[in-house]
Order: structure tokens, then C-alpha cells, then sequence
């Protein structure tokens, strides 16, 4: 018997160091680690023309004045497509007091997709109301804006993701439109 008793000490032993090897070894290997740090998101600086209402014209209707002024930037994107970028940016109020811009900041631009030429830019139409000036300038610093970028001939204008007859009821926009049609 004392020898049956030395043979179940022994597995034992052995089933023993066989479980702190295995311990041993799991504890002691580290999951791979990517080595490559995170990469900081891309930014890009794009210089493009923005065009803003004259405020002169605004406040006077002199038709011998020059309805749009344009103005150089240069537009610092992370994270955000230029062409929304620049939706964002036509938003803001101008340094020149020159200058004023009729897309208010309520304004909610939901998207921008360029196809054959055109820019589609979506507008939500939650607080896309005002007069026939308003509307006229919305526009037509949209368009004279995005017909400076390479490759965009017309802007197509999109009311919730659909083509709508006018976006406040004074200028038709049912179809793409460039500067001559503004």
C-alpha cells in the first residue's frame, strides 16, 4: 500500500508542476501590442474663394453696385469634408464690415455630394425661411462659391434630400444652377 500511496503523490506533484507551468507561461506572455502609435486625424489646408453680399447693395438696391465680394481663405479641415467646410465657413460673419452673408447660422446644411460636374448640397428645412433677398444671396453665394472649386460647374439644391421648386418660395431651384442663372 505505502507504494500506491507514494505513486498518487506523485501525479499529484506532477499534475502540480504541470499547472504552475502553464500558469507560469500564460502570465508571462503579453498579448500582442500594435506598435504603430495612433495616427493624429489628417488635417488639410485648402485656400479657396468664399463670396459674401456686398452690404452696400444689402442696405441700398443700387443696381451699379456689385451684389457679391469675393474673399481668399484659407480653410483649416479635420475630421470634415472640405465642401462642408466651406458650407460652415460661408455661415460665419466676414471680417470686412464690407461684407455680410445671408446663410444665418440656423441654417443646418445636412450633406454635399459632387456628381458629373454638379455639387448636390443638401439643406435641412428647419429655419430655411426669408424674404426674396435672403434667398436670392443664400444661393447665389452658394453657387458663385462652389463654381470656384475645380470640377463644380452648377449647384443642384436638395430641401431634405429631395429637389424642391424654390428653397423659400422666390427663386426656382428645381434644376442645377450656375452664375448666369442667378
Amino acid at each position: 500500500m505505502p507504494l500506491k500511496m507514494e505513486e498518487c503523490q506523485m501525479k499529484k506533484l506532477i499534475y502540480f508542476l504541470l499547472l504552475l507551468t502553464l500558469i507560469s507561461f500564460t502570465a508571462c506572455t503579453r498579448p500582442p501590442q500594435n506598435e504603430e502609435p495612433l495616427a493624429p486625424p489628417a488635417v488639410s489646408e485648402t485656400e479657396v474663394t468664399l463670396y459674401y453680399a456686398n452690404r452696400a447693395y444689402v442696405e441700398t438696391g443700387d443696381e451699379n453696385l456689385e451684389k457679391l465680394i469675393p474673399i481668399k481663405r484659407t480653410l483649416r479641415t479635420e475630421n470634415e469634408n472640405l465642401h462642408m467646410s466651406i458650407l460652415n465657413e460661408l455661415k460665419k460673419a466676414p471680417d470686412n464690415n464690407d461684407m455680410v452673408t445671408e446663410l444665418f447660422p440656423e441654417i443646418t446644411f445636412t450633406g454635399v455630394e459632387i456628381k458629373n460636374n454638379v455639387a448636390h448640397i443638401d439643406i435641412s428645412s428647419e429655419n430655411l425661411n426669408g424674404g426674396s433677398l435672403q434667398e436670392f444671396f443664400l444661393m447665389s453665394q452658394i453657387i458663385y462659391t462652389f463654381t470656384e472649386l475645380e470640377g463644380i460647374d452648377k449647384v443642384q439644391f436638395l430641401v431634405d434630400g429631395k429637389i424642391k421648386e424654390s428653397l423659400m418660395g422666390h427663386f426656382p431651384s428645381d434644376k442645377p444652377l450656375g452664375r448666369n442663372e442667378m
